[in-house]
């Protein structure tokens, strides 16, 4: 007898379904564990990269306010800056991202005012530097060109006579510059009076005829027996001993000064001096360099007179063999902690915004106030150096990844005492004190760049162990000023504002 079985169809179709879900989990855990693995990090990536480029144009935003404050001198205004310390899962968007697992992992970051204390500028020159104590002082021959503006411009009248002042004295000196003419004239003193003309005649009719026609000139008539007079007034001048030092002022062919009387009554033997930069006088603003200034004595009474018109120019500076300044830099520095990509530091400083690595070198995203130019067809170089430093009274860390708020007053901003002219320095040397080396790697790249970019003669960059320099001689390596330094110093007190993990 032959017994045939039944396939067990329902328990093999369970089996199947088993195996068909284990296979699903399976796949679905594979792509799981790759998003994991692969996606979920590339996000973040993608999310960091872009918050740090979130950050660097939140410093560029920084810096183009503090630029405006100085640029602007709004000495006591204060701005405020954002900055986002840290992505926070911000960046995530999209169905799954509310699914907290597999998004990634927020990004922290620190901002720190002034943790780069050990940061200074040190400036060393060759230099003309404002001095009221100690003035420059330069004769004034027949001809001169100025470079800087003078604080005074003196003209001396000496070897004055009695025949100087008699009625037939004359004598004057005139100072050319470019679109102006002063001209310093002594003259007589004289009086106006009324004189009596008389005409006589022998015929009464000559007489009344004569008186006739001059009615209009006030003619009278006096007759006596024999003769007619006819008396008429007429101006008389009466000129004295004494006479008056007189300025003319002349702009663009337009006199605004005519015979005015600087001294009145002067005397012989007695030296007279003009000051031309005098407020009174208009010409203060409108002598510029570089002017090219003539002095002539054009009137004179006579050749053996020994009157005689001398000048000098006095500038409110004195030459320094070496001038020297060091000031503390300061710094904004953002410290990123990010968790998928690189994290790089951003620093405000000098006006310069700047990125370093932990792995890497530090380079600029914008770079410093200090530059420099090349004049070839005069043959000057001028460095331009703004000192933009940061209070080194301001202090404060905040820590986390919400947004902060930065407050940002300027304290100060004045001129370094360099005089203003076409040129004022025989050599500059300028350092960047630091113990980060890989800043005095930027800072002597950045030297080096910069004045090899603008055709700078005569510059040697490096380093020490605590600095990096740059020192231009300019064209001449002697005694010539053929560099032009520009600079001043501002200083800015930040406070920061914020609620993140950490602040001191």
């Amino acid at each position: 007898m032959t017994i045939t079985r039944r396939p067990a169809k329902h328990g093999e179709d369970a089996l199947s379904e088993v195996i068909g879900f284990v296979i699903l989990f399976g796949i679905i855990v594979i792509v799981f564990s790759n998003f994991m693995l692969f996606g979920v990090p590339a996000q973040g990536r993608d999310n960091e990269i872009a918050h740090m480029n979130n950050v660097k144009d939140q410093f560029v935003d920084y810096k183009v306010g503090l630029d405006s404050l100085f640029n602007n001198n709004k000495v006591g205004t204060t701005i405020s800056n954002s900055f986002t310390l840290g992505t926070g899962g911000s960046y995530s968007t999209g169905a799954i991202s509310i699914i907290p697992m597999i998004n990634p992992a927020g990004s922290s970051g620190t901002i720190a005012i002034n943790e780069r204390v050990t940061e200074y500028l040190n400036i060393s020159s060759q230099s003309r530097i404002q001095s009221s104590s100690n003035p420059e002082t330069i004769n004034f021959p027949p001809q001169r060109t100025i470079n800087y503006t003078p604080s005074h411009i003196y003209v001396t009248l000496s070897g004055i006579s009695a025949n100087d002042l008699s009625s037939g004295a004359i004598f004057g000196t005139t100072i050319n510059g470019t679109n102006w003419v002063a001209m310093v004239n002594i003259t007589p003193k004289l009086t106006l009076y009324t004189k009596w003309v008389v005409t006589k005649f022998s015929s009464m009719s000559d007489c009344d005829n004569y008186c006739l026609l001059n009615l209009t000139s006030g003619c009278t008539v006096l007759k006596g027996a024999s003769e007619c007079a006819c008396f008429q007034p007429a101006d008389a001048y009466k000129y004295s001993n004494n006479a008056a030092l007189q300025l003319s002022v002349s702009k663009n062919n337009v006199f605004t000064i005519k015979d005015y009387p600087i001294y009145q009554n002067i005397s012989q033997n007695i030296n007279y001096t003009i000051d031309l930069m005098d407020a009174a006088y208009g010409l203060n603003s409108f002598i510029v360099p570089p002017d090219t200034i003539h002095l002539v004595i054009d009137k004179k009474i006579t050749p053996t007179s020994i009157i005689n018109a001398t000048g000098y120019f006095t500038y409110d500076f004195t030459d320094m063999s070496s001038y020297n300044l060091t000031l503390p830099l300061g710094s904004i520095v953002y410290h990123a902690q990010n968790n998928y990509w690189i994290s790089p530091d951003y620093y405000y400083q000098i006006g310069g915004i700047f990125v370093t690595q932990a792995d890497g070198n530090s380079t600029y995203k914008l770079p410093p106030e200090i530059t420099f130019s090349n004049d070839t067809a005069t043959n000057i170089v001028t460095v331009n150096i703004n000192a933009l430093v940061i209070d080194q009274n301001s202090r404060g860390i905040v820590g986390g990844n919400s947004p902060i708020q930065i407050k940002t007053t300027l304290k100060s901003n004045a001129a370094l005492p360099y005089v203003a002219g076409t040129a004022n320095t025989k050599w500059i040397r300028i350092g960047i004190i630091t113990t980060d080396p890989k800043a005095r790697t930027m800072w002597e790249n950045y030297f080096n760049y910069t004045a090899m970019a603008a055709g700078i003669p005569n510059t040697v960059t490096g380093n020490t162990t605590t600095e990096s320099y740059i020192i231009i001689d300019g064209y001449y390596t002697g005694d010539e000023y053929d560099i032009n330094v520009i600079a001043s110093n501002a200083t800015f007190s930040p406070i920061l504002h914020g609620i993140g993990g950490t602040y001191t």
